[in-house]
């Protein structure tokens, strides 16, 4: 303000020395008059601008992070000019509203460049009915048979994303997964007659879900391809993750071909997005070259998969999954194997015709599945499974679990299914009814009736609190389609005559029991 009171010294001078008797131009007279009256005005009209300042440095003097502008002289980046009062300056803060999705806005990080989330699934199951089958949920387990009325809280999902864009070209996300980890390996010997036990079991350990750079911009100069991206790293799979952004209730139950044996992450490169015509979105594909193995597995293979995705909306969509799309997916690779063993080759089709309205309150989409190799006892066993499919036996399902590698062994299996899904908001409330039911064949070259046959069937209803929090209430049931009968040692014979011999008079009861799961479910996303 020194500048500013410097001025308004001079003019207060100026004016009483023209005021003086005696000075030129302060005779008595009209014009001295009018002059002195003008003096006076001017005196006037700066004491009045004097109190306006001072009124205005007490408001700033509030503002602990106001910054006043030099009142003489405010310069900019293009031009420098005279300001006649002082004004507060915008903090950056101020300047650029906060992300509403964005944690690390939140956290006080208000750089462009940096963003933070946090994505968490919670659970409480209750299982009326137990058996062997899939899991229901990523990283859930049910006890086997004979178990009923378990009960579990389980924590079966924690994301936490950090996305760096340094600058519009590129963005770098990595995506920290935190889960429940089971060690099926036990114990470990430690010295000749000395052994420890696990420690692992049942810790929520980190693993590395998402770790991939976009190229964002490589198409910016056509007007059809400007949104595509081509991503290198671990990434999502051409499928899975679009197909939960359909479906919407990936946290209270898994997509058809995530449920049966398609993992949702792998590390390779991919080339991705919409195609746009007029506005709106005509075709949207994902194409990628992968590794054989999942982001949990080990890559053991020097042969690769690819995979592809193709969706198509005749009338064309101004918002992603919405309005009526045709969607073909295709994955082709191997069953992973070292170099120096013999690699099973395999295939996933899915083809999905699908509805989705503008808001996405209403959904329905109807899937048809085929596959080759795609399904083992390690798929069908991801639950609960038979002890002597890990080596824990002899049980008394020792048989049995024979019996299923048979069925489902070997390079010459086909699959096929077909699957519905779809959710319903009740009105204009909170609450929306959703559903989900899969019928599925793990094995089409079976003579006869192929006592692995089942059918999944969810049914729920959802409570969408806030942008952040959603709430569920779901009944799940898979059950083995046929009814409970004995094999016959000439059935058995046609893709196992050493499991035929040993079991003259066949195998009885070899259709499995079922499983029930009551749940409540939660999901938390900023």
């Amino acid at each position: 303000m020194k500048p500013l009171n410097t001025i308004f010294a001079v003019l207060l001078g100026s004016s009483m020395i023209w005021a003086q008797p005696g000075t030129p131009g302060a005779g008595a007279g009209p014009d001295a008059n009018k002059t002195a009256d003008q003096i006076r005005a001017l005196q006037a009209a700066v004491a009045k601008q004097q109190k306006q300042i001072e009124e205005l440095q007490r408001q700033l003097a509030d503002k602990n992070n106001a910054h006043v502008v030099n009142a003489t002289l405010t310069t900019d980046s293009s031009s420098t000019t005279a300001s006649p009062v002082a004004v507060p300056q915008q903090t950056q803060a101020e300047k650029q509203p906060e992300k509403k999705n964005n944690l690390a806005s939140k956290l006080g990080i208000h750089s462009e460049k940096i963003k933070l989330g946090v994505t968490v699934f919670g659970d409480y199951a209750f299982y009326p009915r137990t058996g062997f089958g899939p899991q229901f949920l990523t990283q859930i387990n049910q006890p086997g048979p004979g178990n009923d009325n378990f009960n579990s809280f389980d924590i079966t999902r924690t994301y936490l994303n950090f996305f760096y864009t340094p600058n519009e070209d590129i963005t770098l996300r990595v995506t920290p997964n935190i889960y429940r980890q089971v060690d099926v390996s036990g114990a470990q010997s430690f010295g000749q007659g000395a052994a420890i036990a696990s420690s692992s079991n049942g810790n929520l350990a980190f693993r590395l879900k998402y770790a991939y750079l976009d190229f964002n911009k490589l198409f910016a100069g056509s007007e059809a391809f400007a949104k595509n991206k081509l991503t290198f790293g671990q990434t999502q799979n051409p499928l899975v993750d679009w197909q939960e952004g359909l479906y919407g209730y990936r946290y209270t139950s898994l997509t058809p071909w995530n449920y049966l044996s398609l993992s949702s992450t792998f590390t390779g490169v991919t080339l991705h997005g919409p195609i746009m015509s007029n506005g709106k979105e005509i075709l949207d594909y994902h194409i990628g070259v992968f590794n054989t193995a999942s982001f949990h597995s080990i890559e053991r293979s020097d042969k690769k998969q690819a995979m592809a995705r193709l969706t198509w909306y005749p009338t064309g969509t101004e918002v992603d999954r919405t309005g009526f799309g045709v969607t073909g997916f295709y994955d082709y690779g191997y069953n992973t194997q070292p170099p120096d063993a013999r690699s099973t080759p395999l295939y996933r089709v899915a083809l999905i015709a699908h509805y989705q309205n503008h808001s996405k309150a209403y959904q329905i989409a109807g899937e048809f599945d085929l596959g080759r190799n795609a399904f083992g006892t390690g798929n069908l066993f991801s639950g609960s499974g038979p002890a002597d499919e890990f080596g824990l036996g002899p049980s008394s399902f020792a048989t049995f679990d024979a019996l299923a590698k048979a069925l489902l062994g070997g390079d010459r299996t086909r699959q096929r299914g077909f699957d519905v899904f779809g959710h319903a908001r009740l009105g204009s409330s909170k609450f929306t009814l959703f559903g989900l039911y899969q019928y599925f064949q793990p094995n089409t070259e079976i003579s006869g009736t192929n006592p692995l046959d089942f059918a999944r069937a969810v049914a729920g209803i959802s409570y969408h609190y806030n942008s952040h929090f959603d709430f569920a209430f779901s009944d799940q049931n898979l059950n083995y389609v046929h009814s409970q009968f004995t094999m016959s040692p000439a059935q058995i014979a046609t893709f196992s005559p050493g499991l035929a011999a040993a079991n003259p008079n066949g195998i009885p009861n070899v259709v499995p029991t079922g499983t029930n799961v009551i749940m409540v479910n939660m999901q938390y996303n900023y």
